[in-house]
């Protein structure tokens, strides 16, 4: 029997996943396609995994568990899907996916996701996804759905198709409108985002690439525009809206 092929990834504080995928001849005649797998919840990336590695036709070639590590590895290994959570910690997937259609724009981008709220639906078009999978959709549509967005078509969960057919328009031109009838921005959106999930000022100002004082600046005018006191009440506005999963 042939020897394995080894993925060799470069080490970084946060952990890369190093896996062995066994040869087989098939590769050799047609390519299979490639999938990078991103969850931090490490059974859930597994089982992803084991049911991808189980078809003839899609290999995954490396793992990750942040958003980080995502664009480092989609960067090196040039994946022709790449499968994002939506939910991790550290640098947000829709950021994640951002940069990677930056530094590799044919890469097909797939969310998956434990809910289908019209933010997550809104910002997964925004950025330029092609798929989006609901956690409790069956896993056996996955494999399908990966190889619809490799060749260029999009796939979104039932659940969520529904309302992309519907009102595709209106969800990618919707914009959040506070309760005294301003417009939040796209940025404000983002640091909202994080406010939800716990996140200092220091912290998100480091992962959005701004200073604390844009940050507050932007806490401060959210807080004004929603008519909202405290971060404690934003942040559970935040999670509450679906902005964030719980």
């Amino acid at each position: 029997m042939e020897p394995p092929i080894t993925i060799q990834v470069t080490q970084r504080k946060t952990t890369a996943i190093l896996r062995r995928f066994p040869y087989s001849s098939r590769m050799a005649t047609a390519r299979p396609t490639t999938v990078l797998v991103v969850d931090d919840h490490a059974l859930i990336r597994s089982a992803l995994v084991s049911v991808l590695n189980a078809t003839d036709d899609l290999r995954v070639v490396c793992e990750a568990s942040n958003g980080a590590d995502a664009v480092e590895l989609a960067h090196k290994h040039s994946p022709s899907v790449v499968v994002l959570d939506v939910d991790m910690p550290g640098v947000d997937a829709f950021h994640a996916a951002s940069h990677i259609l930056q530094l590799r724009p044919h890469t097909a981008i797939m969310f998956l996701t434990a809910t289908d709220s019209d933010r997550a639906i809104e910002q997964a078009l925004k950025v330029g996804a092609l798929g989006f999978i609901v956690k409790s959709d069956d896993p056996d549509a996955i494999p399908g759905a990966i190889r619809a967005i490799a060749r260029g078509e999009q796939y979104f969960s039932p659940r969520a198709a529904e309302r992309v057919r519907g009102d595709t328009s209106a969800i990618r031109k919707r914009k959040i409108t506070g309760t005294r009838g301003t417009a939040i921005s796209e940025r404000e959106i983002e640091v909202l985002r994080y406010v939800g999930k716990g996140y200092a000022k220091k912290q998100i100002a480091e992962m959005l690439g701004i200073s604390v004082k844009t940050v507050d600046k932007h806490v401060t005018s959210v807080m004004e525009k929603l008519d909202i006191h405290d971060r404690v009440e934003l942040a559970l506005y935040a999670v509450r809206e679906g902005f964030i999963t719980a």
